[in-house]
């Protein structure tokens, strides 16, 4: 097994475990008789912040270099503004920033001879996977609010 299917799959792991718990977080939102109006709607926003936390989970690699510095300066900046404003959206400013630990235990991996068995690479996964459900959160809460329908 290779660090690209680890990596790939810890990501859909997490990303289904957190859609998974709160899709049946409550009775209301369950799949019913009832309610079988939405049950389409709610599959086309879960797919769609599905496919946007993969695209950020992508976009991490652009941190690669230098240009950290300014973006993450930005991402902070950004975090912080919408915190003030009271939205959700700061969750995926923060977690994008931390998404990075997963493209380190990647290269890391492919760098170093048996960078998996030190703690440093599983700090970094940890890292990522947080980054990953912060993303992932944020664009939960910012789709699936009351208002948003």
């Amino acid at each position: 097994m290779t660090i690209n299917t680890v990596l790939i799959f810890l990501a859909a792991m997490i990303v289904v475990s957190i859609f998974i718990l709160l899709e049946n977080r409550s009775k209301r939102n369950r799949v019913s008789p009832n309610n079988l109006g939405e049950v389409g709607f709610r599959i086309t926003k879960s797919i769609l912040i599905f496919l946007l936390t993969l695209t950020v989970l992508a976009g991490s690699f652009l941190l690669i270099g230098p240009q950290i510095v300014p973006i993450v300066a930005v991402s902070f900046g950004l975090g912080t503004f919408f915190i003030c404003t009271k939205s959700f959206l700061s969750l995926v400013f923060f977690g994008y920033p931390l998404t990075f630990g997963w493209v380190s235990a990647y290269i890391g991996f492919y760098e170093l001879n048996n960078y998996a068995n030190d703690s440093e690479f599983w700090v970094a996964i940890g890292i990522g996977a947080l980054g990953i459900m912060l993303v992932f959160l944020g664009f939960w809460k910012i789709l699936f609010r009351p208002e948003a329908k």
